[in-house]
């Protein structure tokens, strides 16, 4: 018999908020497994040239993804009278699994059929990534109108990233390296994961069923509407912190297997990194509640900042002393995980805020929209990151791939540049993110631990809560 879908309280019961947010593995799985073994696999198993192979899944992910995402936010929205947004999960769950393997299953043939192969397949699987993530991002801002619940639902999200960081950045890496670490071997790995993503959203879209539709979504934006999206103030704000956030994310990922060789000193760094993205991932589930509590007693904003500096900071400190004992690496992968933590949680908090003030103020729902060109930000800013921004720093810097190759040391300036692109960029940009959000975001003691109705103060000219 299915639970009643709100306590007497007026509250989600635990349940629900725990059964939906398990979709949020299946999200983490599309976005980190490609992230970590697509670009090796292509080059050292399929035998494609690096940068055929990188440019190969670059545009499917940031341009074609840019059209994907806001086709998918602006329908979700229009359709949401007689397509409810939980039955895009179904959509993602089904085709999820057919996704994962067609991206890996590149058959012999010459480079040209090869690479339109993996841009036809992984423009697919971005198309699926959309058709689940956009919408599932926007139910959250409709699932409660307390901005307070709203924090814990999106503790309950980011609480399920740390599951979804295991499972891609570490299970997954060790699956592929017992099994062999060939072609059969990566299907394998990622047929399991895509089992794994159909369980995870089809939990999510049962449990979806549980919540109630809002009592007033408002009108749906139109394709012609998205620019008006930037005239809310008070969403353009997050979207600007969001860029630096995600565009540092993205650097730092990209740089970590090179920090971990080159400045760590470490000879097999995918051992140790296997370990460290254990240790985050635990870190995340253990911090996020937390979080959440600490935000409930002095407000989100603080909370942020708190949340996003620390983060700056840790990083730093790890660029500062490569050479540390590895436990010393261990507790800086955990405080920086612990950190990443709550300004993730806290940022999407804020997120569905913005969303329902727009529906609030604008009589609008705009739902889709908002998390359609959230999700562009954080898919185009970690891509952007993670390759362009990445290679321009190790190439200024004298990083020399042909002695990478045959296993020889880099110069002194070249691990100068990789603890730049590991630790100084991502490190200064985090705390400007934290400088952003503590200049332009104020809450109202009488709103503290609430939702900041980020509006505009003319007179101080700073976004009110």
């Amino acid at each position: 018999m299915m639970s009643s879908p709100v306590r007497p309280d007026g509250r989600l019961p635990f349940s629900t908020k725990a059964g939906f947010g398990i979709g949020q593995v299946a999200s983490q799985l599309f976005r980190d497994a490609p992230s970590l073994l697509l670009l090796f696999y292509l080059t050292n198993v399929v035998g494609i040239a690096p940068g055929i192979a990188g440019t190969a899944i670059f545009v499917p992910k940031v341009v074609f993804a840019l059209v994907f995402d806001l086709g998918v936010g602006v329908a979700s929205d229009r359709m949401a009278a007689y397509f409810p947004r939980r039955r895009w999960l179904l959509v993602g769950g089904i085709s999820a699994p057919f996704a994962m393997l067609a991206v890996f299953a590149v058959p012999a043939g010459t480079t040209a059929f090869q690479v339109t192969w993996v841009v036809v397949t992984f423009s697919a699987y971005m198309a699926v990534y959309s058709a689940f993530s956009v919408p599932y991002l926007a139910q959250f801002s409709e699932m409660s109108a307390d901005p307070v619940e709203r924090t814990e639902l999106m503790g309950w999200k980011h609480g399920f990233t740390g599951l979804g960081i295991l499972l891609s950045s570490s299970a997954a890496p060790m699956l592929v390296s017992v099994l062999g670490a060939d072609r059969k071997a990566h299907l394998i790995t990622m047929g399991v994961i895509g089992l794994v993503c159909l369980l995870c959203l089809t939990i999510a879209w049962h449990f979806a069923s549980r919540i109630p539709a809002p009592a007033n979504p408002g009108k749906p934006f139109a394709v012609k509407d998205l620019p008006r999206a930037f005239t809310d103030r008070r969403f353009m704000i997050l979207c600007l912190s969001a860029i630096v956030m995600t565009v540092a994310a993205g650097i730092s990922y990209a740089s970590f297997p090179f920090f971990v060789k080159y400045a760590m000193g470490l000879p097999q760094p995918f051992h140790h990194i296997g370990v460290m993205s254990a240790i985050m991932a635990c870190a995340v589930m253990a911090a996020t509640p937390l979080w959440v509590m600490v935000a409930r007693r002095i407000g989100k904003t603080p909370t942020y900042v708190i949340a996003a500096a620390g983060h700056g900071l840790f990083t730093l400190v790890w660029g500062w002393f490569p050479q540390a004992p590895i436990e010393v690496a261990y507790v800086l992968a955990g405080l920086t995980a612990a950190c990443n933590a709550g300004w993730g949680t806290i940022v999407l908090s804020l997120l569905s805020d913005s969303i329902a003030g727009a529906r609030s103020d604008y009589g609008e729902n705009r739902a889709g929209s908002y998390s359609a060109i959230w999700s562009v930000i954080e898919k185009a800013g970690i891509a952007l990151g993670g390759t362009l921004v990445v290679g321009l720093i190790l190439s200024l810097y004298g990083f020399d791939a042909g002695a990478a190759r045959a296993g020889l040391p880099q110069s002194p300036a070249s691990v100068a540049g990789i603890v730049m692109s590991f630790a100084t960029v991502p490190g200064i940009a985090k705390l400007l993110a934290a400088a952003m959000i503590w200049r332009f975001v104020d809450e109202h003691p009488e709103h503290s631990g609430r939702s900041p109705r980020i509006a505009a103060s003319k007179s101080a000219g700073r976004f009110n809560a």
